[in-house]
């Protein structure tokens, strides 16, 4: 039996994007992807728009995925308020033992978090 490998969300995948021709699904994107798509709310503080993720998965720049050597983002867990928690690596991310990482409710302030660890040269930083 074939084991199916399922990358990362910080790993490098296809575009998940679902692509529409005539008002008919036509596949997926399949563009390189760096990431998952970026949260609405990161979207909003670095590009100035709002979008709601419609990508549930790995997406190209083109469908609001990181850039090659942009942070990565993606969901990891839930706060102790019961909403999403967000974790921020950089594109070189091992595992959280290796490499720095940030995390929040939030995921602008998972960002800082993760600049705050790399600037202590530390692991995870939660706050």
């Amino acid at each position: 039996m074939e084991h199916k490998h399922t990358p990362g969300p910080w790993q490098e995948s296809a575009c998940r994007a679902p692509m529409w021709l005539g008002g008919a699904p036509a596949g997926l994107c399949g563009a390189k992807a760096h990431g998952h798509q970026f949260p609405s709310d990161y979207l909003l503080h670095t590009r100035g728009h709002k979008d709601f993720p419609y990508c549930f998965r790995h997406a190209c720049p083109n469908h609001g995925g990181p850039q090659v050597n942009e942070v990565r983002i993606f969901q990891d867990g839930l706060t102790d308020e019961g909403r999403q928690m967000w974790c921020a690596v950089m594109p070189d991310f091992v595992n959280l033992q290796e490499s720095p990482a940030g995390f929040h409710g939030n995921p602008v302030r998972a960002v800082a978090n993760l600049k705050a660890a790399i600037a202590k040269g530390s692991g995870a930083t939660h706050e």
